[in-house]
């Protein structure tokens, strides 16, 4: 039922909260996706352990989004690109791909924001595996994945045009901690006894005429049902969400972002058969159904319209055409960080002689890798690097992103330090600094997340305090 929406002198009559909008803002978006599924055949070793080599086949497409987002008046430009990929092992690679955006469009690196939703089923996207089985086809996709940033970006430039992003708070049951303690070790592997960070964000952006143009989740999971045995190419549980998110929109693109996941995953992982990976996807997308569904009609907001004596005092509320803040701003900062004692690779190779061969070059390869990231090979462990840090405001939200893989207490930290905020917080986003960024207590008791990471504890407090205080200085209204 429909009721009469009060003038000013009749709203300000009430004496408590009379009026209610989502946060959100209200400005220019637009939207561009491409294709990058890479050819059967192409390398995707995600996996120490296992047989597994080359592609077989395609579960699921894999895409990539590409939000672009501007002032009313077309100033400002920004670009938000989320790609169904696994992560990255050097910065020239990273580099290259982001960097073709940059000079197509001739934006500051501050701008554009890059983001994997860290599929363990995706392809090699390293040109150090061009030798490998597999790794003749990687150079090709490269350039297959600069050109289609390219062109997503420019779709998405040429859809700009004025809408409202909303967001909804939700929940999803799908995660899970994964820093299990067995045989006194800490494995990854589903912990009943520690809660999980669900929050689930929800945003939907709607167009002038009211329709639904996108939808922007933002939940922590690591993508890792599919596993070791699995020799298809899929973005895992996130296929399936898109695919449900979307039937029920219209066709209106649903963007992933994937969260601080450090210590977050599904329950049951490393799974051959990617039906799970659809169930897990269609779990998500219920509970991303349920947060839209909460939300007002677009361009309204709820407001008191009158109070009726009935059994009981009633309050009607009613939606109303509303309207929403356009500020839009952003910063771009390294944090200081401190190397650890790094071993040597020779020192590493000792180490973990006793186990599987494969797994072992695999965690020696990766340990050069995570090294070089930061050009760190030989330098002393008291050196400060600089892990890079963006935040974006988007009228009441703000996105706070960064490459490494963070524990889920950057969402949490940070979420409670701005109650009153919408804070987005994306993992593997840019580079470089690909590392595990646990919280301090983490270190007392060894695990892959600890011995992986070339940063001394600590870094994890460091990243949320500069992410809080560029938040807040945001929050006053500067814009960039």
């Amino acid at each position: 039922m429909t009721h009469r929406a009060p003038n000013e002198s009749e709203a300000l009559h009430f004496s408590g909260t009379s009026l209610w909008r989502p946060p959100g803002v209200q400005t220019s978006f637009g939207v561009g996706r491409v294709d990058i599924t890479p050819p059967v055949g192409i390398r995707m070793r995600n996996w120490g352990y296992g047989d597994v080599d080359l592609s077989t086949g395609v579960h699921r497409p894999l895409t990539l989004t590409a939000l672009a987002i501007s002032g009313r008046d077309g100033s400002g430009l920004r670009l938000l690109i989320t790609a169904d990929l696994g992560w990255w092992r050097s910065v020239r690679d990273e580099s290259g791909v982001r960097g073709a955006v940059l000079e197509a469009f001739g934006l500051t690196a501050d701008r554009v924001l890059l983001h994997l939703v860290h599929t363990h089923a995706g392809p090699s996207i390293c040109l150090d595996d061009v030798d490998l089985p597999g790794g003749a086809l990687v150079p090709a996709y490269l350039e297959q994945l600069r050109s289609a940033a390219v062109d997503a970006c420019r779709l998405a430039m040429d859809d700009l045009s004025p809408g409202i992003l909303v967001w909804g708070h939700g929940s999803s049951p799908l995660a899970v901690n994964r820093d299990q303690s067995v045989d006194g070790r800490v494995t990854l592997g589903f912990d009943p006894e520690t809660p999980a960070d669900r929050t689930l964000l929800v945003g939907r952006l709607t167009g002038e005429d009211g329709r639904i143009r996108a939808t922007v989740v933002n939940y922590a999971c690591h993508p890792t049902t599919l596993g070791f045995d699995n020799s298809l190419l899929s973005p895992d549980f996130v296929g399936g969400l898109r695919e449900r998110v979307e039937w029920a929109t219209g066709g209106a693109p649903c963007l992933f972002l994937q969260g601080a996941s450090g210590d977050l995953s599904g329950p049951v992982q490393y799974l051959a058969d990617p039906r799970r990976a659809d169930a897990y996807g269609d779990a998500l997308g219920y509970s991303v159904l349920g947060v839209l569904g909460s939300l007002p009609p677009a361009g309204t907001v709820l407001q008191l319209v009158r109070t009726v004596e009935s059994g009981a005092p009633l309050a009607l509320w009613d939606e109303v055409p509303g309207t929403w803040p356009g500020e839009l701003g952003l910063r771009q900062v390294r944090v200081d960080v401190q190397l650890r004692d790094l071993p040597s690779l020779a020192e590493l190779d000792t180490r973990w002689a006793d186990i599987d061969p494969r797994a072992r070059r695999e965690r020696l390869q990766r340990s050069e890798r995570l090294q070089a990231t930061y050009g760190v090979s030989g330098r002393a462990p008291t050196t400060a690097v600089h892990h890079p840090l963006w935040v974006w405001r988007l009228g009441d939200a703000y996105v706070v992103a960064q490459p490494g893989e963070a524990y889920s207490r950057l969402q949490t930290e940070l979420r409670a330090r701005h109650p009153d905020k919408i804070v987005i917080v994306m993992n593997l986003t840019n580079g470089p600094g690909w590392v595990y960024l646990p919280p301090t207590e983490a270190f007392i008791v060894d695990r892959y997340q600890t011995w992986q990471t070339v940063l001394r504890p600590g870094a994890l407090e460091a990243l949320i305090d500069e992410a809080d205080a560029l938040v807040t200085e945001l929050s006053v209204g500067r814009v960039g």
